[in-house]
């Protein structure tokens, strides 16, 4: 099912991408029931709803950019962009500490290169300036709440990447005004139905042009 529906999007799974899902999915299946993780009731689950939904993102992904994944949780899709994608800086920013420690995990066990785990809510909210290319949240359930906390990270011409459920457009247009207040402008926005499983999915671009945009 992976493979297939990667292929599906236009992405190839070779041997050693495959091997790192599977011991992804080995972490996800040990920690899950411990510290409350996910909610799943299988792999096929996580294979469709997770691993095939963070891919979605991909191609809007330029090469060599620089990412933070606000709201990473079980690392999605942070962790599945980062699988696929060797060229890409990612940061993890993720509130609890339980799953900031699942995270540093998942990256030892994948050997995972180029990338990184913050705490968000404790000390390591590092100041990182606005010099990220993006920030994706698939987390955050308003898009004015993840402006406010994506946009002081994404440097100017940065793109707040939000990966939104099939009401994703109207999420939209309630906050447009709000969010251009914000000086975000709408950079992409595109329709797409997960494989398998058909269940439809908004990915919605909004591009910062004011480096001097409100935080």
């Amino acid at each position: 099912m992976l493979v297939d529906g990667a292929a599906q999007m236009g992405i190839v799974l070779g041997a050693e991408k495959i091997g790192a899902f599977f011991r992804y999915l080995e972490e996800l299946r040990a920690w899950g029931g411990a510290i409350n993780l996910m909610h799943r009731k299988d792999e096929r689950e996580i294979i469709l709803k997770d691993f095939l939904d963070s891919l979605t993102v991909i191609k809007y992904l330029p090469q060599d950019s620089s990412i933070v994944d606000i709201g990473s949780g079980a690392g999605f899709p942070g962790i599945p962009i980062k699988i696929i994608r060797d060229d890409l800086t990612v940061v993890l920013w993720e509130a609890t500490r339980k799953k900031v420690y699942f995270l540093k995990n998942v990256v030892r066990q994948l050997a995972l290169e180029k990338i990184s785990v913050y705490w968000s809510a404790g000390e390591e909210k590092a100041n990182f300036g606005d010099h990220f290319d993006l920030a994706i949240s698939r987390a955050l359930s308003s898009l004015g709440k993840f402006a406010s906390v994506g946009l002081p990270l994404i440097k100017k011409g940065g793109i707040l990447l939000a990966m939104k459920g099939r009401r994703g457009e109207d999420d939209l247009n309630n906050d447009f005004d709000y969010l251009k207040s914000y000086s975000l402008n709408l950079a992409f926005l595109e329709r797409i139905r997960l494989p398998y499983l058909g269940h439809e999915r908004v990915i919605i671009g909004l591009r910062k042009i004011n480096s001097s945009a409100a935080t």
